[in-house]
């Protein structure tokens, strides 16, 4: 295929990440421990502390698409002090570089932990150009390179005030002999990130041998005391044509051996990492898949259809749920698929005490549409409960053997009591609101259940709760920042209070049938809650929600889209003195306007209704010096917000982008730079009114910037689709086997058995489809991912990027 001809492919990259256990940290009096992640310096996730062990164990997991590119994971633990009189301090560290991501794919490895030092980890790239041109000298023939420093990006900040001053030394080295190398530097560029050195260097090569040589450039910051290193990168001569001008950007690695002398024993940190690399290839690439995966639901049985099948190869049921659910509610398909395989599941199931119980894809399937599509309206029902439990941290511990000295048995159950009770009414009384799709569904599992089971007492009532509490509200007590209710853990005494509470919801989903009773100390909340009025309560919230009725979409109840901390620029003019203050607040977005506070459950001091949220884009860096800025666009002025991490920042221009979409009076220009007061004019333009059109034009929102806990109907469809390709790519021997299987059962079945017959021919025809895309598919990737060793058309986010290597192993990326 001709370059020219080929399609143009994006890379998008995600990371599940399974933090199990640390043992064998050094001691100390009463280690209170928890555990941070960060790509290069950022934090991005923090598990909950653990109280006083030196072999913490912290069993959390998480996932995200990565949002920009980065060169080391790091896994930090440090020791916390509850009682915030010091602090936390680091006692060790796992380092996984990004190019080392794929070497540790699926393994479930101990990593040990290494010292934390002063230097910090290499981020962001530099650009450079190199050119070999020939040179004589008294007829003697020699080489002369000529390196040009362009400019270097997203590096990390080294100073108090979040910018560096940053200048770049440049070696040209020979292996073959112990001379000194010459080192040359640039000009220092203070207070940036991103410096601009557009600074050339000429070296003489007398060695005709080019795989002698290498280039050596390393960023340092400038310091009086002494420089810190920032990242180097190292370019083999032998590598490159240098024929005519090259041009790249290299990401910034360590020093060589920088832990490797570091013998000290910190004990070990137990990890498990799947990373994973989808190349989604134009949406045409997946006409074929889309169409065998949409119709599954007209198969009849839906058993033999290609999204069941994928559900019976795959092993992880959960991986495979996800993209079929967002492949079916982006095709509006989602209720007609989940109701057939919900309904193949009760016609196979011959114990109704089993019924959704296992780890099959129906279950699966149901879990991640609830997750998706009841989000709103868990939060709705849930939040203002939690956050009170949260804020009040009353002891409710009822378990003898771990009361406290100073807490009273009868008061803490009281304390129980109330919340348990608070929660009850706020789920019996939601069913007004509970999202119709939801409600649809209920209908039809329910329904199926009756047919099924008709003598079976209670069924209409069981086949429903186990979904709803059992699934969806006792879950997300139990862990709130699984389904994001909270944006960090909350302390030891909360945790238990919502884990006992979420406990007492279970039971009441089970209707009051507890099947053993080995925790004794539940008995007494259980007898408050476990009786007719309350059992009674439960069976009419459930009839409602799984029966036909009329949706009021107009109840008036604002939905929360997104909340969370954040820090905001002062609006309106700068006083006579000073500049204007940087503050953090408490963002609230709901389905009607935004607001913010001093923190959470405070008065609120600012509300901006959806209709004057006019654009939202980020902010240039040059405008603060600041990364991770955004603004949102008023009538009178923007309001400018700093996130906490990147993937904070691309969640809420995302779902605030999705609010301004529906305004009519939706800007089309905007300023990406600021207004400065000093000079009176914007400083992207140069325009002298702070009240004035825009100059650069606003940017829309692609599927592919949709993260998936804020809008849920739209999904980045050719992405799932390319998922479930690599699902079912990784189990083509699986796919054959069975496939030879189908056609060995179906010579055997005779003419009379018809109903068999045509089951077998409708699985064999969808096997035979699967491995045919996949086949096809699977040349397409070796096709590009040859090419993008070379010069690629891969990019990732849209953003063209060179690949030197490859670097994702095998297929099997999962």
């Amino acid at each position: 295929m001709a370059a020219d001809e080929r399609p143009r492919v994006r890379v998008e990259e995600t990371i599940k990440i399974k933090i199990g256990e640390a043992k064998n940290l050094p001691n100390s009096s009463g280690r209170n421990c928890f555990c941070k992640v960060s790509l290069d310096n950022e934090q991005i996730f923090r598990t909950t502390t653990v109280e006083k062990s030196h072999s913490p164990f912290f069993g959390e997991e998480f996932e995200f698409d990565i949002p920009r590119d980065f060169g080391v994971l790091s896994f930090q633990i440090h020791e916390s002090d509850l009682f915030g009189f010091r602090k936390d301090q680091a006692i060790g560290k796992v380092i996984i570089r990004r190019s080392e991501l794929h070497t540790y794919n699926g393994l479930d490895k101990w990593h040990a932990i290494l010292p934390v030092d002063t230097e910090p980890e290499a981020q962001g790239k530099i650009r450079v150009r190199l050119k070999l041109q020939d040179a004589y000298v008294n007829k003697t023939c020699y080489y002369k390179l000529h390196v040009k420093v362009i400019e270097a990006t997203d590096l990390h900040a080294c100073q108090s005030s979040g910018t560096s001053d940053t200048f770049a030394s440049v070696k040209l080295i020979n292996y073959t002999t112990k001379n000194r190398p010459e080192v040359k530097r640039t000009k220092v560029k203070k207070k940036t990130l991103n410096p601009t050195f557009d600074e050339e260097f000429n070296f003489s090569l007398w060695d005709n041998d080019l795989s002698s040589y290498c280039v050596n450039i390393e960023l340092c910051n400038a310091n009086m005391i002494g420089d810190t290193f920032m990242g180097k990168v190292t370019i083999p001569l032998q590598a490159l044509d240098l024929s005519s001008s090259h041009e790249g950007c290299y990401m910034l690695s360590e020093r060589e051996g920088r832990h490797s002398g570091n013998k000290a024993d910190l004990g070990s940190l137990r990890l498990k990492i799947n990373y994973v690399e989808d190349w989604v290839f134009p949406s045409r690439s997946y006409d074929q898949l889309r169409k065998l995966i949409v119709n599954s639901i007209d198969c009849n049985p839906i058993n033999s259809s290609p999204a069941a099948v994928l559900g019976r190869v795959v092993k992880d049921k959960v991986d495979a749920a996800k993209s079929l659910v967002k492949i079916f509610l982006h095709y509006d398909k989602v209720v007609e698929f989940l109701r057939c395989v919900a309904e193949n599941e009760i016609r196979h199931t011959t114990d109704p005490n089993t019924l959704f119980r296992g780890n099959s894809l129906a279950s699966k399937a149901i879990d991640e549409f609830m997750k998706i599509y009841g989000q709103h309206y868990l939060h709705y029902t849930l939040n203002g409960i939690i956050d009170e439990i949260i804020e009040d941290k009353k002891p409710c511990e009822i378990d003898p053997s771990k009361l406290k000295d100073s807490e009273s048995l009868e008061s803490n159950l009281s304390n129980l009591q109330g919340y348990v009770e608070r929660c009850f009414v706020a789920i019996t009384c939601s069913a007004i609101h509970c999202p119709p799709l939801m409600c649809e569904l209920f209908r039809y599992i329910k329904e199926a259940a009756l047919r099924r089971f008709p003598d079976i007492e209670d069924i209409c009532f069981t086949s429903v709760s186990g979904f709803i509490f059992l699934r969806f509200f006792a879950p997300a007590l139990l862990n709130p920042r699984l389904f994001q209710m909270r944006a960090d853990h909350g302390e030891p005494l909360t945790c238990r209070t919502l884990t006992l509470i979420s406990k007492s919801i279970q039971n009441l989903g089970n209707l009051g049938c507890v099947q053993s009773m080995k925790e004794t100390y539940m008995e007494a909340l259980n007898s408050m809650f476990l009786n007719d009025t309350h059992i009674s309560a439960v069976k009419n919230f459930l009839d409602f929600i799984s029966s036909p009725h009329e949706y009021n979409e107009n109840s008036g109840m604002p939905l929360v889209l997104k909340e969370g901390i954040m820090i905001k620029r002062a609006q309106g003019r700068r006083k006579k003195f000073g500049v204007k203050p940087f503050r953090k607040r408490y963002f609230l977005l709901t389905t009607e306007e935004l607001s913010y506070a001093k923190e959470k459950g405070s008065e609120i001091l600012c509300q901006i209704p959806k209709d004057d949220i006019l654009a939202v884009e980020r902010v240039e860096y040059e405008a603060f010096k600041m990364k991770l800025m955004f603004q949102i666009v008023q009538p009178n002025r923007p309001l400018y917000v700093l996130a906490n991490n990147s993937v904070e920042e691309r969640d809420w221009i995302y779902v605030l982008k999705k609010i301004c979409q529906k305004n009519p009076n939706r800007l089309e220009l905007y300023h990406p730079g600021a207004f400065d007061e000093k000079k009176n004019a914007w400083i992207c333009c140069g325009k002298a009114q702070e009240v004035v059109d825009g100059c650069t034009q606003v940017t829309s929102i692609s599927e592919a910037d949709s993260p998936d806990t804020t809008m849920h109907i739209k999904v980045d469809v050719d992405r799932e689709l390319e998922k479930v390709y690599t699902l079912f790519v990784n189990k083509i021997e699986e796919l054959l086997n069975l496939r030879e299987e189908v056609a060995s059962n179906l010579q055997k079945v005779s003419d009379f058995q018809l109903y068999s017959r045509n089951e077998l021919q409708i699985e064999l025809t969808s096997l035979n489809d699967i491995i045919e895309f996949c086949q096809r598919h699977l040349a397409e990737h070796e096709d590009n991912r040859t090419f993008s060793r070379s010069g690629s058309f891969a990019s990732r986010s849209g953003t063209p990027q060179v690949y030197d290597t490859f670097g994702i192993g095998d297929l099997k990326v999962r």
